[in-house]
């Protein structure tokens, strides 16, 4: 299932959701984009998620 996210720009800090204004922080997901795996936040009020551009290595074996 394909999740909406949105791009953002990190400055100094990602606390604050821009979406809903929740101020304590995001969960954390992954989702492979092709050969990439990307390192998703999601704000734990109204569930948006956002990319703030963070990759991590593919698993190995993946």
């Amino acid at each position: 299932m394909a999740i909406k996210r949105t791009k953002m720009e990190l400055a100094e800090e990602f606390r604050v959701c821009p979406a809903c204004g929740y101020r304590d922080g995001f969960h954390s997901m992954f989702q492979r984009d092709g050969e990439e795996v990307r390192w998703l936040f999601i704000c734990p009020s109204c569930h948006e998620a956002f990319d703030i551009g963070l990759t991590v290595p593919p698993p190995s074996g993946g």
